[in-house]
């Protein structure tokens, strides 16, 4: 079984007035082949767009474009089956095609004073994505994969942050939703996941505290469900020239941690959650030192008119 892949990418930057653009061409070739099996050789071309437009104030909205290729992996094409259970079989599908994958992303961002906003929404499109499926056999089950109808994914993300305050306090609280869309040859699935983050860090001379929380961000594909963490962490530092100690704890204030996954197929569909109440109130200890050694050379600036400093090492930069 042989496969490799080659990208090669170029792209060209440029501004008017208020305008910033990028655009990027790229290729990428392809090619899988198996013994006893037909191979294939694939081109496709991957642009990419990126619209960056400063408005009043010091904010921004930008706009990011892009398609991208996505093959298959080297197990999913393989046609070995592999026993699960006695009543199901796992099996690759040598038949397998490349995918595209479309993606776009709008951001607004506002910084003023102590305040600052950020405002995501992204839509992916995957035709003909690859993703798992699972069909009867001869009374068994066989789970594989082949290249479904195809896949959407929309996402919306809001970021406040307040801070730093009076350069010692900052707060920041990230809320969003994603919504899945996946359509398969014999399925239709529909997700939807709302998830949120809170983060708090204080700096004062040489400590530094922090408190994280976040919620599950899930993803789903295919017929599948991958379940993010639920946790939060409450850190404590102390750094004394180049000698840094952390102490932290996971969970301090619940036990409930799980991480749950989920498929949907009709043939054999699952629902798991895996629970560590081990993890909670666990200690984190953390000893780091920067050292150096060795000869230091000094780098400077490059002028036009390339002159020497005063300690005869040529300017290097502009």
């Amino acid at each position: 079984m042989n496969q490799a892949e080659t990208f090669l990418y170029t792209e060209f930057k440029g501004k008017l007035k208020k305008l910033d653009y990028t655009l990027g061409l790229g290729m990428t070739r392809s090619y899988y082949g198996q013994e006893g099996d037909e191979s294939y050789d694939y081109y496709t071309f991957n642009p990419r767009i990126v619209l960056h437009y400063t408005l009043p104030g010091n904010s921004f909205i930008r706009l990011n474009g892009n398609i991208s290729n996505s093959s298959p992996s080297l197990s999913n094409l393989s046609a070995v089956d592999q026993t699960i259970d006695s009543l199901q079989i796992q099996r690759g599908n040598p038949a397998l095609k490349n995918f595209l994958r479309y993606r776009s992303e709008l951001t607004y961002e506002l910084q003023k004073g102590l305040f600052y906003c950020n405002l995501f929404g992204a839509y992916e499109y995957h035709p003909d994505a690859i993703m798992d499926e699972k069909y009867l056999e001869n009374g068994k089950i066989i789970q594989t994969w082949d290249n479904q109808k195809n896949w959407q994914w929309l996402a919306g993300r809001m970021i406040l942050r307040v801070g730093p305050v009076k350069d010692i306090v900052t707060l920041s609280v990230t809320g969003g939703v994603n919504h899945y869309i996946s359509n398969g040859n014999t399925y239709n699935h529909k997700y939807t996941n709302w998830f949120t983050t809170m983060q708090l860090n204080a700096m004062y001379k040489k400590f530094t505290a922090g408190f994280i929380m976040e919620t599950n961000w899930n993803w789903f594909y295919g017929e599948t469900m991958s379940g993010g963490e639920n946790i939060h962490i409450a850190m404590l530092g102390y750094k004394h020239k180049d000698l840094s100690l952390t102490v932290g704890m996971f969970n301090p204030f619940a036990d409930n941690y799980k991480q749950e996954s989920e498929n949907w197929s009709e043939y054999a569909s699952y629902k798991r959650s895996n629970y560590i109440k081990e993890s909670s109130r666990l200690l984190i200890f953390q000893l780091s030192y920067n050292f150096s050694f060795g000869r230091t050379f000094k780098s400077g600036q490059k002028r036009l008119n390339n002159t020497d400093n005063d300690s005869g090492v040529m300017s290097s930069g502009k």
